[in-house]
């Protein structure tokens, strides 16, 4: 089983890591899925896939990463899906600049987006939704 570090801080990111790590596999799994098996377009795939990913981090985040204990569950979906919303327009754009511009394959572009959408949403989810 994984462990993760002691310490507040730490100890909350790396469960922060384990959760997105979660989201981030259904989301690249479905992506790569659809990618390989459909013709739909990787921007569609994305949104699939994305959308998914996304429900199953919502419920890690709040009921362990951030043990989020207030009883303003409309409220913080609300917060939780408008930051999702932003992060959903950096992934296209970084999608859209890796296949389009750079001639990178979906599957490693999606990678790619995954990444840097990690550290982007940690900051934002800690700072702005489960504070």
């Amino acid at each position: 089983m994984l462990k993760c570090p002691s310490g507040n801080a730490l100890y909350q990111f790396c469960k922060y890591g384990i959760s997105g790590g979660i989201g981030a596999g259904i989301d690249l799994g479905l992506y790569t899925l659809i990618i390989t098996f459909s013709s739909l377009n990787y921007l569609l795939a994305n949104a699939i896939s994305f959308s998914l990913g996304t429900l199953v981090v919502y419920f890690l985040q709040k009921d362990w990463t951030f043990q989020y204990q207030d009883n303003k569950n409309v409220l913080l979906f609300t917060k939780y899906i408008s930051f999702v919303a932003i992060i959903y327009l950096i992934n296209n754009v970084i999608l859209i600049i890796c296949i389009e511009l750079l001639h990178l394959t979906p599957i490693l572009s999606k990678v790619i987006q995954i990444l840097i959408s990690f550290f982007l949403g940690y900051t934002i989810s800690k700072k702005f939704v489960f504070k």
